[in-house]
């Protein structure tokens, strides 16, 4: 989404010695409502769909609400107001929301009395808590805005988990680091903030809070001694390396991120040597710091994918996937979500879930790792009341193992729990996630699942290297899980985040062993193992399982798979073409397609009758 910051006066009622936008006095010429007014229509006749009203401190406009309502009628989608909230009370909260506020971005640079020593505004801290508060009341999404600077360098980290222990509903942090002030002694040295972000980001995940960093105030992704575990705060664009007021140094001229990256601010380049800088080489890196085209544009794309169940008898029912979270606790290199993004908006996961039960489909509640999430409960709750048939949670069970989270799913309806686990012990499944220590995690919550009525239905994925692996992991379900079924999927490079390369995507032919073998493990121990038709599985004719359980199979709709497949010469001859998938174009693309084989129906199959 193109986002427009609009100023709406620069008079403030707090003092920040970092602030570069504060002036002691309004100009007339910038706060006359008419200039204002002309401001927000320019930015949205050149295509501005989110309007951000900032300042200095827009509340002290008495027109507020009103600069709201006409930037909503004159059609920007979204309008977020930066604010301090000190000022805000119940009434003008009310009047924002009526107006069509969409967000309230609160700024914050520490949690407590702290905070008034870097606003200058003693008492204001309590008075930016209960606005906060009166815009959380009046139904105002809240985001809280933490700029890093040098005051606040060991205070940042702390805000997290002081925000949800003092109960207040935040959507997501926003961190900035500014590189420009009136007195540059208050500004945060490169390495200092670098690490005050890497601290603050391990605190927001641990209070299960979402944290992103502003594009317009932000450091380079090769600051951090670990870049991968920082890249979820970027959303670098393909062709968007040019950006007024930054530079390039020596080590962009090797980066693999160089086209997309718009360098090192210039400001900051100016105090910092250039050797602090280094390029990034990891594509792995690469893939997780960018985003097709704006960070809003991107989270609109990836929330809801609609898909069709088939069912054997042949018919179609509604299936949606709804990611609730982006972020997650593992890093699979097959991973196909953008795990980098921020998590949705509630208002629009709520609607999407309630088109789901409109639809009187199956709810398929996604992520990256949707326990993360703390409106999980909340949103099976939505969906079961709401008319969906089926609510199934994907999820690697890693925070399962809390016994009380999975007590509180099943009485919130949950029906199926999707576990992914990718081997049958750790030396196999954490070098999968790239999480060493989560595959007990996972097993154990496994094991709380297994105490409760909720379906559990275990994903394997194979890949090259669990490819082996599957025998035992079959042997693990039965032995410890006998009541689960399993989910056979295959590794594809479905987005520009896989790689496609034959170390992560093997042959099918390569597969087919191990997949024999542990199928006839499943069929002796009464294990249930589903996936081969759907898109993440592999094309029929090379199931090991007898085609006729797949000729009464609902055909697939026309253009449902959004020409990500295609069709070998044998399929034009095959009575399961209409039924069948066929072969991700990013597999044919690596290892071609003579392995298909026409399935006729009627001839001699060396499999057993379907049960």
């Amino acid at each position: 989404m193109r986002v427009a910051r609009v100023l709406t006066n620069e008079t403030c009622n707090q003092g920040c010695s970092f602030c570069s936008a504060r002036r002691p006095a309004e100009r007339p010429e910038l706060v006359r409502p008419r200039s204002v007014l002309a401001r927000i229509d320019a930015a949205l006749a050149e295509g501005a769909r989110e309007v951000v009203l900032t300042g200095g401190e827009p509340t002290m406009r008495r027109d507020l609400a009103a600069l709201v309502k006409h930037a909503r009628a004159r059609g920007a989608e979204r309008v977020v107001l930066e604010t301090n909230a000190a000022l805000v009370t119940e009434s003008l909260a009310r009047s924002l929301v009526d107006a069509g506020l969409s967000i309230a971005r609160v700024h914050m640079p520490a949690f407590g009395p702290e905070a008034d020593v870097i606003t200058r505004d003693e008492g204001g801290f309590s008075a930016t808590l209960a606005g906060a508060r009166a815009l959380v009341a009046a139904g105002i999404p809240l985001e809280i805005a933490t700029p890093i600077v040098r005051e606040n360098l060991e205070l940042v980290a702390s805000i997290p988990g002081r925000l949800r222990a003092a109960d207040l509903p935040v959507s997501r942090l926003v961190a900035s680091v500014p590189v420009d002030a009136p007195d540059p002694a208050t500004l945060a040295p490169l390495e200092g903030a670098a690490r005050a972000l890497e601290r603050l980001d391990q605190a927001a995940r641990e209070a299960a809070i979402p944290l992103s960093l502003d594009p317009g105030a932000a450091i380079p992704p090769c600051s951090f001694e670990r870049p991968a575990r920082l890249a979820h705060l970027y959303a670098l664009s393909p062709g968007g390396a040019t950006r007024p007021g930054h530079a390039r140094v020596a080590a962009c001229s090797t980066c693999v991120v160089a086209d997309r990256c718009p360098g090192v601010p210039s400001p900051l380049l100016s105090r910092e040597p250039a050797s602090r800088f280094r390029p990034l080489t990891e594509d792995r890196v690469r893939r997780k710091l960018t985003v097709i085209s704006s960070i809003r544009e991107q989270i609109d794309r990836e929330l809801v994918t609609r898909d069709v169940h088939r069912t054997p008898d042949g018919h179609l029912v509604p299936s949606y996937i709804v990611r609730i979270q982006f972020q997650c606790n593992q890093a699979c290199d097959f991973c196909f979500v953008s795990t980098h993004l921020p998590a949705p908006e509630e208002e629009d996961v709520r609607r999407a879930i309630l088109e789901v039960g409109r639809a009187g489909g199956v709810l398929q509640i996604s992520g990256g790792e949707p326990t993360l999430n703390g409106r999980l409960l909340a949103y099976v709750e939505l969906a079961k009341r709401e008319g969906a048939i089926t609510v199934e949670l994907q999820t690697n069970a890693v925070r399962l193992a809390d016994a009380g989270l999975t007590r509180s799913l099943e009485e919130a309806g949950l029906d199926v729990a999707f576990v992914s686990l990718h081997g049958s012990r750790a030396e196999v499944s954490d070098v999968i996630t790239r999480a060493p220590g989560t595959f007990e995690k996972t097993a154990r919550g496994l094991d709380a699942l297994a105490q409760t009525k909720i379906q559990v239905r275990l994903n394997f994925v194979f890949c090259a290297p669990n490819r082996a692996d599957f025998p035992d992991f079959v042997r693990l379900v039965a032995a410890r899980w006998p009541a689960a079924q399993i989910n056979v999927s295959v590794v594809g490079g479905f987005t520009d985040l896989v790689p496609r390369t034959e170390s992560l995507i093997p042959r099918y032919g390569d597969l087919l062993p191990a997949m024999r073998e542990g199928l006839e493990i499943a069929r002796a121990a009464g294990i249930s193992v589903l996936g081969f038709e759907s898109m993440c599985g592999i094309p029929l004719c090379l199931a090991p399982v007898d085609p006729r359980g797949f000729f009464d199979l609902a055909e697939i709709p026309a253009g449902h798979d959004g020409g990500e497949f295609v069709r070998a010469e044998a399929c034009g001859r095959c009575e399961l073409n209409t039924r069948c998938f066929g072969f991700r174009r990013s597999y044919a693309e690596l290892h071609g397609t003579a392995e298909a084989r026409a399935v006729v129906r009627g001839a001699h199959s060396s499999f057993p009758p379907p049960s």
